[in-house]
């Protein structure tokens, strides 16, 4: 009885012992910093527009799918380390808003570097940056592949449409040549994109498509730099039922794709500025995100 008194004791003590240690909080802080900044074209100084989202494609070399994130800064914190006093990191995705700007509430104050290739432009010089405790700006200036110019949308009453006239410019011509894609795009939320945040990508009118031409063996461009393009967006096409059902404000915005020389090889797109169209049809004017 003596012995099963002992036995007992000592396992109040381990249980005891192990519930101090279960209930204790552990030493790490939380986040301690803030961040906001903005993407800038380092040629106009305005805000790259780009278009944030999630997607899954088949994998065909590990046989599985996988998930990819565009339009996101990958953002690695730098000094962790193993066990052995190995180096570790892991990459964060931070999205970017569809006018260039981000912001993080969440982080600690570290040193980071990161990578753009998430992103529609070339890496910028500044390929790191430091946070403290508390609020944060970091912006990066970037040179995008490509860049829309002189940008005109208007509505013709006449023949119902959507009209918009442009050129494109390449961001870096040793780099990214060819403009393979260029799309008028439009929602019915504030969030335009061309993939998937596009409600008008199934109209003709509205898309030209460079493609490969065997009997030259090139890559046949959508548009040359510089030249005056106009696409159409028809209110009364079938294609488009849906974007114009309703009476209510839509969305705008031109897309263009460049590519080349083994650049932009995940055929991200670049942006115009996001244009609200009126329910009337009798104002188009570009939108002022808040804050």
């Amino acid at each position: 009885m003596k012995k099963f008194t002992h036995i007992f004791a000592l396992l109040l003590s381990v249980t005891a012992v192990m519930s101090c240690d279960m209930f204790k909080l552990d030493s790490y802080e939380g986040p301690n910093a803030q961040v906001t900044g903005r993407f800038l074209d380092a040629k106009t100084g305005e805000l790259m527009g780009i278009e944030s989202s999630v997607y899954s494609y088949w994998d065909w070399g590990s046989w599985s799918m996988k998930s990819e994130t565009a339009g996101a800064l990958i953002v690695i914190e730098q000094g962790w380390k193993d066990r052995d006093g190995n180096p570790v990191s892991e990459d964060q995705n931070w999205l970017v808003r569809f006018d260039g700007k981000y912001t993080n509430n969440l982080v600690f104050a570290a040193d980071y570097k990161i990578d753009t290739k998430n992103l529609p432009c070339y890496p910028p010089s500044n390929d790191g940056f430091t946070l403290k405790k508390g609020a944060n700006t970091v912006d990066f200036t970037v040179t995008p592949y490509c860049r829309i110019l002189n940008e005109k949308v208007t509505y013709d009453a006449a023949s119902k449409k959507l009209i918009a006239t442009f050129q494109v410019e390449l961001g870096d011509d040793s780099k990214a040549n060819t403009i393979n894609n260029i799309a008028f795009c439009a929602n019915t939320q504030l969030f335009v994109g061309c993939n998937y945040f596009n409600m008008a990508k199934d109209d003709p009118g509205a898309r030209k498509t460079g493609g490969f031409d065997w009997t030259t063996w090139t890559q046949q461009p959508a548009a040359q730099p510089g030249e005056t393009v106009t696409l159409e967006i028809d209110t009364q096409a079938a294609v488009n039922a849906d974007l114009f059902k309703y009476t209510q404000d839509r969305y705008v915005r031109i897309a263009a794709q460049a590519g080349g020389n083994n650049y932009n090889s995940q055929s991200y797109y670049n942006f115009s500025r996001i244009y609200k169209v009126s329910a009337d049809f009798k104002t188009i004017e570009p939108v002022v995100w808040e804050d």
